[in-house]
C-alpha cells in the first residue's frame, strides 16, 4: 500500500455556489450501499458514526462502512454521531476525465486503499460532503426521524404524517419491497418510507397507488417499523387522513423536479450474441429500477435481422409482452416458433420510462435460434 501523503483530502473542495443543492434524499449507510447505482451523484444526508483513520474519516454502522471526504476525523479512539450533508458517489461509475471528479482525490484514494489508478464498480464508495454537525436529537417523532436512524424505532409503534405519493410514483426510493399491490410509499420533505399491509383507504377516503392525481393527500400511519434492503418500511395498523404539515411546499416541489437516474437493462435471456436459443423459449428482460408499464406500449420491436447480402427491411414477429413489477421483468412470448438458424434482434426504443419518468437509453440485442 502507498501512503496517502499529505492531509488535503480534507480541505474542502466545494465552493459555496457548489454546495447549493435544491433536493436532497435521506438515507442510510444500509440503503446508500444496497442501491449505489439509484444514489450514485445524489445529494444525500445521513446520521452515522464517525471514526477516524489516519487522516480519513469513515461513516459506519453494524454493517456498512462509508469514506466522508471534508470531514474531520474524531479523536483517535473516539465515536462521533454526526448528520452529513453531501453527494453520494461510486466513484468507479466515473471516467477519471469526469468533471465530476475534478479536485477530488479519488486517484490517490485509488492508489492507497486498493493499490490501482482508478477503482473498479463497488470499490469505492465516498461522501463528498458539503458540512457536517453533530446529531441533536430533540426528541420529536417525525417520519424523517424514523428514515433517518431507523435502527432506534425497531420493533416499536410509531406514528408519522407525510404525503402519499402512490407506488413509487416519483421516485422517492430505489426499490419496492414488493409484498402486495397496495404497497405504497409516505414522503415528508426529503424522506420517504414504504407503508404496507394495508390498502390507502378508509371511510372517507380510497386512493389508488397508480394515480398521480391522488398524491396530493396527507396521511396518518401508525404502525411497526423495520428495515429490508436499507428501505424503512412500516407495517401500517392504521391509516387516516391528515392535514399538510408545515413541509408540504418541499414536498409538493419534488413532486415536479425529483426524478431518479436512468434506468437499465441488468440481465436478459438469452443474453446478447448468444446461439441455440430454443425456437419457442420465452425472452426475459430485467431493470435496475420499478418501470412504467404503460411506457413499453409501441416501444418493443422483435424482428429477423436480414440475411447477410440482403438489403430489406427486418420480417417483424408478432409477440406478447408482459411486464411484471415484482421482479422488474418484462417477459415476452413469441406467438409463432422461431425459424431455426435466424439472427433475431430484440429492440427496446426510446419513450420507455421508469416509474417516475426517468428515461430507458434505447437498448437491444440479437441472438441466433437454434435447431
Amino acid at each position: 500500500m502507498h501512503s496517502l501523503g499529505l492531509a488535503g483530502v480534507l480541505v474542502s473542495l466545494i465552493t459555496p455556489a457548489e454546495a447549493q443543492t435544491p433536493t436532497r434524499r435521506v438515507a442510510t449507510l444500509d440503503l446508500l450501499i444496497e442501491h449505489t447505482l439509484f444514489f450514485h451523484g445524489q445529494d444525500v444526508v445521513v446520521h452515522a458514526d464517525a471514526i477516524g483513520e489516519t487522516v480519513l474519516t469513515y461513516l459506519v454502522s453494524d454493517d456498512a462502512r462509508l469514506l466522508a471526504l471534508d470531514v474531520p476525523p474524531p479523536l483517535d479512539g473516539t465515536t462521533e454521531r454526526l448528520e452529513v450533508v453531501g453527494t453520494f458517489y461510486d466513484v468507479g461509475r466515473l471516467e477519471p476525465t469526469d468533471p465530476r471528479a475534478s479536485g477530488l482525490p479519488f486517484e490517490r484514494l485509488a492508489d492507497s486503499l486498493l493499490d490501482k489508478p482508478w477503482p473498479s464498480v463497488g470499490e469505492l464508495l465516498v461522501i463528498v460532503a458539503t458540512s457536517s454537525r453533530p446529531v441533536t436529537a430533540d426528541g420529536t417523532l417525525t417520519l424523517r426521524s424514523v428514515a433517518l436512524d431507523p435502527e432506534a424505532h425497531l420493533d416499536r409503534s410509531v406514528t408519522v404524517t407525510g404525503r402519499f405519493r402512490g407506488r413509487n410514483l416519483y421516485g422517492d426510493l430505489p426499490d419496492s419491497p414488493g409484498e402486495s399491490p397496495h404497497d405504497f410509499v409516505l414522503a415528508s420533505a426529503n424522506a420517504a418510507v414504504w407503508v404496507v399491509g394495508l390498502e390507502p383507504k378508509g371511510d372517507d377516503f380510497d386512493l389508488d397507488v397508480r394515480a398521480r392525481l391522488d398524491t396530493g393527500r396527507w396521511l396518518e400511519v401508525t404502525g411497526q417499523a423495520r428495515v429490508h434492503e436499507g428501505m424503512v418500511i412500516i407495517d401500517a395498523g392504521t391509516i387516516r387522513l391528515a392535514e399538510a404539515t408545515a413541509d408540504a411546499a418541499a414536498v409538493t416541489g419534488r413532486a415536479e423536479r425529483q426524478q431518479g437516474p436512468p434506468p437499465e437493462v441488468i440481465f436478459s435471456t438469452p443474453f446478447d450474441g448468444d446461439t441455440g436459443v430454443p425456437t419457442d423459449g420465452m425472452v426475459r428482460i430485467q431493470f435496475s429500477r420499478d418501470m412504467n408499464v404503460d411506457s413499453f406500449t409501441g416501444r418493443v420491436r422483435l424482428s429477423y435481422a436480414p440475411s447477410a447480402g440482403v438489403e430489406a427491411e427486418p420480417d417483424a414477429l408478432a409477440f406478447d409482452a408482459e411486464y411484471r413489477g415484482r421482479n422488474r421483468v418484462l417477459e415476452i412470448r413469441l406467438e409463432q416458433p422461431l425459424s431455426p438458424f435466424r439472427e433475431v434482434t430484440i429492440q427496446l426504443l426510446s419513450g420507455i420510462t421508469a416509474s417516475d419518468g426517468a428515461e430507458l437509453p434505447p437498448w437491444s440485442l440479437s441472438f441466433f435460434a437454434g435447431s
